[in-house]
């Protein structure tokens, strides 16, 4: 069983055993940062895989984690909240 203190933002939080207890377990509930297939990740960003795919083609979107020079390929979710945040265009309210 997953540990239930857990660090959220620098602060030790307590995990509701509740949410220990439901199948499948929630991926947060035993790791903070989780990583993700290229599907996954393409989800979480609102883009096809593909995009993806030609964006590591060409040096650019999200870092990633590659297991070997052929292997598969991960993204953490930490990169990929910032880079969706670095990539949200603000709307200035004023004319």
């Amino acid at each position: 069983m997953c540990p239930a203190p857990l660090a959220v933002d620098g602060h030790r939080i307590q995990i509701p055993m509740a949410y220990l207890n439901v199948e499948p377990r929630p991926v947060w509930a035993c790791n903070d940062n989780p990583v993700f297939n290229e599907d996954g990740a393409a989800k979480l960003l609102g883009i096809s895989a593909e995009c993806l795919k030609k964006w590591r083609q060409r040096n650019c979107g999200p870092d990633y984690i590659q297991y070997g020079k052929a292997g598969p390929i991960r993204y953490e979710l930490s990169v990929l909240k910032a880079f969706r945040e670095a990539n949200t265009v603000h709307v200035s309210s004023q004319p």
